[in-house]
This record gives C-alpha cells, sequence and structure tokens, in this order.
C-alpha cells in the first residue's frame, strides 16, 4: 500500500513539475517574441479573422509597392519631359535671338544640340527598360542615329510606332497610365528638326551670317511651331504630373489602410508585456516551487512515509 501511494505521488509531483515547465518555457516565448502564438492554429477563435486580416494586408503591401514603384518611374518622367520642355524652349530663344541679330551661322550647331538632347530624354531607362516605349521596353523609341540620319528618312522610322500604352493597377478599383508614348509625345519637335535639318541642306541653305529671305522665313515657320511643340510638352508632362498626383493619394491612403490592419493584426496577436512580465515571474516561481517539492519527494524514505 505504501508503494502504491508513493507512486502516485511521484507521479502526480512529476506532473505538476512538468506543467509548471511548459507554462514557463510559454511564458519566455511570449516574451522574447512578443506573440500569442507561433502560428495561427494558436489563436483559437481568433483565427479566421487573423487570416482574413493577414490576407488583406498582404494585399495591401503589393499595392502600396506598385504605387510606390509607379511613383517613382513617373517622376523621372517628369524630369525627362521637363528637359525636353526646356531644350524646346532654349531652342526658340536661341534661333529668336539669331534671327534679330541677322545672323544664323550657328542655327545648325543649335538644330544639332537639341536634337541629342531630346533623344537622350525620350530614350531614358528605368531599371535598365525604355520609360516612353509603352510595352516596347526593350526598344529605345527615338531610333533615329543623328539629325542627318532623321533628315535622310520618314519621320515614322525615327520613332517606333509598334509600342503601346501600359496600364498599371495601383489598388483594388484603380489604374493609371505607366508613361506617354513617344510616338503621341515626340513626334512634332522631331519633325520640326527634321525640316530645318532639310533646309539647312538644301540648296537653298545652309543658314548662314548672312540669312535670306527664304532661310528667315524657314526661321520664322520654326519659331511658331516650335512654340506650339512647347506648349504640347507642357501638356503631356501635366498629364504625368496629374498621374504622380494620383499615385501620391493612393500610397497616403494605402499606407494609413496597412498601419490600421497591423494595428488590428497586433491586437490579436501581439501580447501584453507588462502582462507576460507577471505571468513569467509567476512560472518561474511555481516552476522552482514544483521542483523543490519533486526532489523533496524524490528523497522521501520508507521511514518518511510511515512516520
Amino acid at each position: 500500500m505504501t508503494r502504491i501511494s508513493s507512486a502516485m505521488l511521484n507521479a502526480n509531483a512529476l506532473q505538476h513539475l512538468q506543467r509548471a515547465q511548459e507554462d514557463m518555457f510559454e511564458a519566455q516565448r511570449q516574451s522574447a517574441t512578443q506573440r500569442k502564438a507561433d502560428d495561427v492554429k494558436g489563436y483559437g477563435r481568433e483565427t479566421k479573422s487573423l487570416v482574413t486580416l493577414q490576407r488583406m494586408q498582404a494585399r495591401g503591401e503589393s499595392h502600396l509597392q506598385t504605387a510606390q514603384e509607379v511613383n517613382l518611374r513617373l517622376s523621372l518622367q517628369d524630369a525627362q519631359l521637363g528637359q525636353a520642355a526646356n531644350v524646346i524652349s532654349d531652342l526658340k530663344e536661341k534661333l529668336t535671338s539669331a534671327l534679330a541679330l541677322n545672323d544664323l551661322s550657328e542655327a545648325d550647331s543649335f538644330i544639332s544640340n537639341a536634337f541629342s538632347d531630346l533623344k537622350s530624354a525620350f530614350n531614358a531607362t528605368h531599371n535598365g527598360k525604355y520609360m516612353f516605349s509603352g510595352t516596347l521596353t526593350e526598344t529605345a523609341p527615338i531610333q533615329a542615329a543623328s539629325l542627318s540620319e532623321l533628315a535622310a528618312n520618314p519621320l515614322s522610322d525615327a520613332v517606333i510606332q509598334e509600342g503601346k500604352e501600359v496600364d498599371v493597377r495601383i489598388d483594388d478599383a484603380r489604374s493609371v497610365r505607366a508613361a506617354p508614348l513617344a510616338k503621341d509625345a515626340a513626334p512634332e519637335i522631331f519633325s520640326i528638326l527634321r525640316d530645318l535639318k532639310i533646309f539647312n541642306d538644301s540648296a537653298d541653305g545652309p543658314f548662314d551670317g548672312n540669312p535670306t529671305d527664304l532661310q528667315e522665313s524657314a526661321i520664322k515657320t520654326a519659331l511658331a511651331d516650335l512654340e506650339t511643340a512647347f506648349t504640347n510638352i507642357n501638356t503631356v508632362q501635366a498629364q504625368n504630373g496629374q498621374a504622380m498626383n494620383e499615385t501620391d493619394s493612393i500610397i497616403e491612403r494605402q499606407q494609413a489602410e496597412n498601419d490600421l490592419l497591423e494595428n488590428l493584426t497586433a491586437d490579436i496577436t501581439e501580447v501584453d508585456l507588462a502582462e507576460v512580465a507577471v505571468k513569467l515571474n509567476q512560472a518561474q516561481l511555481q516552476f522552482q516551487a514544483s521542483a523543490s517539492i519533486f526532489n523533496r519527494i524524490q528523497s522521501l524514505s520508507l521511514v518518511d512515509y510511515l512516520s
């Protein structure tokens, strides 16, 4: 009878010791991870809500990342379109000044420099992809290698025509146009440069320090066309800016939504550190007490049980 009672007492003490150890380990885990459980199964009745929140958060993060990437691209495009507008404005000013001074000897140089700068702007890349080629991201939109090549071939050969516009979804209900196409934004200004180069290389050229009436007329026509091209490129830049403002708004809203979802998720998953500290202290004390009692029971002799 004494052996049976001793065995039961040992087993009971061991059970209490193991439970106290488990409670202490769990309190230590919560203190270290600051989470109530290691996986969704540990959240019981709140598992379904947690999974729903996590899915919404993942979708929101995906939209936010896409919007941020598009916003960066739009910002880079804004800089390049602004550069194109500056080149057109600068060319207009230089030709106007040259015409007023009755000296067009540098006109060809002005036109060539403008071509190079505009080609650079429209052939700008982001992450190794051409921004103004639409779906043809591996192909430079401005194909003419030089102003002479531009003048020697049809304008359609100088600017690729096959690329299509790309719309990017930045949230569940809204998409923005990733970029204007060079084939829509660039032909007007390149046509002006082409016409000037063709005239300069014709029998009526070249432009020089003593311009003829025909040369003055060609420059005046170009100046009027440059004014229109400047207005139109500014319109394209404004449209790009509008898309950038849309993505700014989406980023701000999506960030706020993600912060809220993160807080709601934290309400389910994260522990109260002060409460966990109390639990850990209690669990450690309970484990120490259980271990002490278990050791004392293990050291009891038959005489102790009989006394």
